[in-house]
């Protein structure tokens, strides 16, 4: 009966610990506190560093009894237990070099500086028995860690293409990495906590305190995954609930390996998972809006002067040189005008010059603009005549064409534009044309209309 009590006072380590800490600490900012000659703290101190002695005996037994009932390896404990006595001797030592004497003795502050240190490594230790060697350096941006000798790609999760997938290694590149992400700070070679190691597939076979935690077909009946699936608030649930967790679609992972077999050899394609469940782990690659091109930043002169011209101009970000130009509050803009935005060719990549004077004239200029994405040109005198100019904008994205004249055959002209990617044409002819047409970019030609609702017919 009297059994437990062994385990549960090793269980209150994580709290007495603070105790020896806290003591101590008061102890030495009245040391530091105290001048040369002054004795007004001196009983305070000789408490201070007997009860955080007494404190540190009672954490030290803790601590044992917590190493021997948790299934923390002795390799993992060792040095963290021998500091932590040492820390305790060191206050004792200290309270019996004060006595009962009325002054401080010799170095006593570097001495006070020595147990600082003590306690800070010897903390430092115990948390990296309780959260991992990196939880301080996890945070840290991948250069600073880098720079500190951690490797940073190795625990990340799972990186997988989003073409090809189906021919990968379902352990070496999912589920290990799913383990390095979660599990391996307290299950590796060095701190297996539970006697279980999860740094390689091997060490994982070989199971913990509890034995084997993979059977390989029933991932129910598998300790890897069932803990996974338990209440956070059950003690056998994992990983702990002040730790990361898993989400669905890496625990769904899991499941479906173990399911599979549990094996090294099996493909990630062979495995009965729906490509959703992947798609949080594909890496993708999005392409930038705006030109990659490196062009030097407009002057500020001819900046100046494009506003004073009653341009709206700015740059789209302000890590950009690229311009985003408008005409909002420079509707008199005409066809003559454009020998003002000529200086700013390279550098426009966002130009407005809807309700202006335009003309189709316009489209022979605007293609002399190289890296244009894009185009707005609602609410002019356009036609669309001229509209295959604009394939001399390569970087022509969206091209903007409401309430003009455009029809759906002069469209046409812009087929297999090399980006196009979207043209709107709301309140054209080409909107209210019903011969429909199949283009290489999407066209957007509005009248949508939502279906009648019954509360369309009450009346009130």
């Amino acid at each position: 009966m009297i059994q437990f009590v062994f385990p549960l006072f090793g269980r209150f380590h994580p709290i007495l610990v603070h105790l020896p800490i806290g003591i101590l600490l008061f102890g030495i900012i009245l040391v530091f506190l105290s001048r040369k000659g002054q004795n007004t703290h001196l009983a305070s101190i000789r408490l201070a560093f007997l009860f955080g002695g007494m404190a540190g005996v009672l954490s030290s037994v803790s601590g044992f009894l917590q190493y021997r009932y948790e299934g923390f390896t002795w390799d993992s404990v060792q040095f963290h237990f021998f500091l932590g006595l040492a820390t305790t001797a060191t206050a004792f030592w200290l309270y019996y070099e004060l006595g009962k004497k009325e002054d401080f003795p010799s170095f006593f502050k570097a001495k006070s500086a020595a147990l600082v240190a003590l306690l800070m490594f010897t903390g430092h230790l115990g948390g990296n028995i309780t959260h991992g060697e990196t939880y301080l350096i996890e945070p840290l941006p991948a250069g600073m860690q880098q720079l500190l000798g951690y490797e940073t790609g190795e625990n990340t999760g799972p990186k997988l293409p989003a073409e090809g997938w189906e021919e990968l290694a379902y352990y070496e590149h999912v589920v290990q990495p799913i383990l390095n992400q979660n599990c391996k700070s307290c299950h590796n070679a060095k701190n297996h906590k539970g006697e279980l190691d999860l740094s390689s597939y091997e060490a994982l076979l070989q199971g913990g305190e509890d034995g084997s935690i993979l059977s390989g077909g029933d991932a129910e009946a598998s300790a890897l995954f069932a803990r996974l699936v338990l209440p956070k608030e059950d003690e056998d649930h994992m990983p702990p609930k002040d730790k990361r967790q898993l989400q669905k679609e890496e625990i769904e992972l899991i499941r479906a390996w173990i399911a599979l077999g549990g094996k090294t050899e099996s493909k990630l394609g062979e495995a009965d998972i729906s490509v959703e469940t992947l798609e949080p782990f594909m890496e993708k690659t999005e392409a930038p809006f705006y030109p990659s091109a490196e062009v030097p930043p407009l002057a500020d002169e001819t900046l100046k002067k494009l506003k004073t011209d009653g341009f709206f101009a700015e740059t789209v970000d302000k890590e950009s040189a690229w311009l985003m130009v408008s005409c909002v509050n420079y509707g008199q803009f005409a066809d003559a005008d454009w020998t003002k935005l000529k200086p700013a060719s390279d550098q426009i990549a966002y130009l407005d010059l809807s309700g202006t004077q335009v003309t189709d004239q316009i489209l022979d200029s605007i293609q002399s603009l190289p890296n244009l994405t894009v185009l707005k040109l609602n609410e002019t005198d356009i036609s669309g005549e001229k509209l295959s100019a604009l394939q001399s904008n390569p970087n022509l994205k969206n091209l903007y064409l409401n309430k003009t004249q455009v029809s759906l055959p002069q469209l046409k002209a812009l087929q297999n534009h090399p980006n196009l990617a979207k043209v709107f044409v709301f309140d054209t002819p080409a909107s209210a044309d019903e011969s429909g047409g199949v283009f290489s970019f999407l066209l957007e030609k509005g009248n949508y209309r939502l279906p009648p609702l019954p509360t369309d017919t009450i009346v009130y």
